[in-house]
């Protein structure tokens, strides 16, 4: 089967699209035959990081969407020819290839109505924009929510879910990502290159400031956004962490969290996996009813995947890229 293999962590320059043998699943896993693959900036990233239990060449890879092509002796959930959609364990990774191995327990079906390129765009970030919007903010019809970086993946689905669940959106975003924004209905949307956000989030708010922010940047924006919340609010950390609190104690007693979606497999419980499928389940029925816009910008074919990452750290998308996969 064909593969991308990084051969060390140092780089795109060290992925290089191969052969590799097709693997067979474990006893609680399932091998799926993959159709298509969603990119994200984790997987660039991991090719400079890399994973303490990667052996290299590591097939990298984290979204994918396929048919099962074989299960397991202990599965029996699932069967042969089942449309699924998974997060793949990072510490395994192996979803850049024709086939890849996945533990059964963390797969998602896939509707009828739902492509499979459609279903690929959604694990790494909707799933983190599920987690931040529900089970960090418990977002509630009424409250005032301001995404950075809402061009994005995870901002995008962030922007979507938040609305739907009944908030205030304010999405902050460049120009280019505006149009589509405000096709999802959000409330405003400021664009960080030319706007004053502070002064347009007091505007906005009539000096009430917002209840929560999601921060799809940097510790840096987050630190800024953290003063334009309310006493009593929140916000969701998703591509940083701060090194230090960014406001001083008992002031506006603001809580908050962090989304790190690739520990899920390493530190969380089977309870926390069974959770990820679950959403997965969701958000694909969502897309299914019309309700969600997967946001895919552009469909590349395997071989252009390196192609397809380096526009993801030049940051020349908007929305989510796909990868599509022949037969081997």
């Amino acid at each position: 089967m064909k593969a991308w293999k990084l051969s060390q962590p140092e780089g795109l320059d060290c992925l290089i699209l191969s052969r590799a043998a097709k693997p067979a699943p474990a006893a609680n896993e399932v091998c799926i035959q993959v159709m298509a693959a969603g990119l994200n900036p984790i997987d660039y990233k991991l090719t400079n990081w890399g994973y303490a239990t990667w052996e290299y060449p590591q097939i990298i890879g984290l979204d994918i969407a396929g048919t099962i092509a074989v299960v397991g002796k202990d599965v029996t959930h699932f069967q042969p020819g089942d449309r699924v959609v998974c997060f793949a364990d990072p510490r395994q990774a192996g979803g850049f290839a024709n086939y890849a191995t996945v533990k059964a327990h963390a797969l998602s079906r896939i509707p009828e109505q739902v492509s499979f390129e459609q279903a690929a765009a959604l694990p790494c970030a909707g799933y983190t924009a599920w987690l931040a919007v529900h089970d960090k903010l418990d977002v509630r019809p009424g409250q005032r929510i301001a995404i950075t970086g809402a061009g994005g993946g995870v901002g995008g689905f962030a922007v979507q879910l938040a609305k739907l669940a009944g908030a205030t959106v304010y999405a902050i975003a460049e120009k280019r990502h505006h149009h589509r924004l405000l096709g999802y209905g959000v409330d405003a949307v400021l664009d960080p290159r030319t706007d004053n956000i502070a002064m347009r989030l007091i505007e906005l708010t009539e000096d009430q400031l917002v209840h929560a922010v999601i921060d799809c940047v940097s510790a840096k924006s987050g630190s800024i956004m953290s003063a334009l919340i309310r006493y009593n609010g929140e916000i969701v950390m998703i591509a940083d962490q701060f090194n230090q609190v960014p406001l001083l104690a008992t002031t506006k007693a603001i809580s908050l969290h962090e989304v790190a979606l690739h520990g899920t497999y390493a530190h969380g419980t089977l309870e926390h996996i069974h959770h990820l499928a679950d959403i997965g389940n969701t958000l694909s029925n969502m897309i299914a009813e019309g309700k969600l816009d997967p946001m895919i910008d552009q469909i590349l074919p395997f071989e252009e995947l390196a192609e397809g990452l380096k526009i993801l750290k030049q940051q020349q998308h908007s929305g989510k890229l796909v990868v599509t996969l022949d037969q081997p």
